[in-house]
């Protein structure tokens, strides 16, 4: 039992689920102007993250054959949860998520609503096709923000943040088209590495987060956001974001744990960038 509860916990990806629900408070804090959360942005957080666990039980569902070559200690290809149970966790992970959303407002409910449902066509859809399903798990990242802004009913605040959000998503999601290029092929997905090569995704992914650093610099120029965010964005974002970008663009060939490393590393650039935004 205990087993079957840590692969239930494992398949929501915690450690993805926590930073999409911080993300949701950061956003309200930025927008608000305010240093700690009142409980309508916790529960915003609270409600993104459990979003964010149904799409990813629901991603590992369809990811079931791919995971089998990828990532095979997942708890579905391991044999620890079967899809049927996946799906039921996912589906009312997500519904618990609307409801907490529409209780706080409507807007906010229709947001969650539409998450979902993004999640959802990409996990059983998108996923497959070239870009586009890049481009949908980057407009949730970036909608993370949104969500704590309309939280605070300062939804303006949200849309610098969210753009950070879309583009150092968009970027990892590429790199990770390319770790799992093996499984897609045999599942006959049509992503970017495969119609394109790697080369191009490669570099496709270092545009995007060398154009995410120059925009780091625009809420600061704008004097939206004081020296503390500068100083932790040059050092904890910048700076670690040129060093994967110009290895991507001058470097042709990684190994699977290489792309896992640099994957891992926007995850963690992604905290830091969290912070940086708080402070400033």
């Amino acid at each position: 039992m205990m087993s079957y509860f840590k692969a239930a916990f494992d398949l929501s990806r915690p450690l993805n689920s926590i930073i999409t629900g911080l993300t949701v408070v950061v956003g309200g804090l930025i927008a608000a102007n305010v240093l700690m959360p009142d409980v309508t942005l916790l529960l915003a957080g609270l409600s993104a993250a459990l979003i964010a666990a149904g799409g990813n039980a629901v991603n590992d569902v369809y990811d079931a054959a791919i995971d089998k070559i990828n990532r095979p200690t997942r708890p579905i290809p391991s044999g620890m949860i079967s899809k049927f149970h996946a799906v039921i966790m996912g589906i009312v992970w997500m519904l618990i998520g609307c409801v907490i959303g529409i209780s706080l407002s409507l807007q906010l409910g229709l947001i969650a609503l539409i998450v979902s449902l993004l999640l959802w066509g990409y996990s059983s859809w998108w996923k497959k096709r070239p870009l586009i399903g890049n481009l949908v798990v980057s407009l949730c990242g970036g909608l993370a923000f949104i969500y704590g802004a309309v939280a605070v009913d300062n939804v303006k605040m949200g849309l610098i943040p969210a753009l950070f959000a879309f583009l150092i998503h968009l970027g990892r999601e590429i790199v990770k088209d390319c770790e799992d290029e093996e499984g897609d092929r045999g599942d006959n997905a049509r992503t970017l590495p495969i119609l394109l090569g790697r080369v191009f995704s490669f570099r496709l992914s270092a545009s995007v987060l060398l154009l995410l650093v120059i925009t780091t610099f625009i809420p600061y120029q704008l004097n939206w956001y004081g020296l503390g965010y500068l100083m932790v964005i040059v050092i904890g974002v910048d700076i670690p974001l040129l060093t994967i970008a110009v290895t991507l663009w001058f470097k042709s060939v990684f190994t699977q744990s290489g792309l896992r490393l640099i994957s891992n590393s926007l995850k963690i650039i992604m905290l830091i960038g969290l912070i940086g935004l708080y402070i400033g």
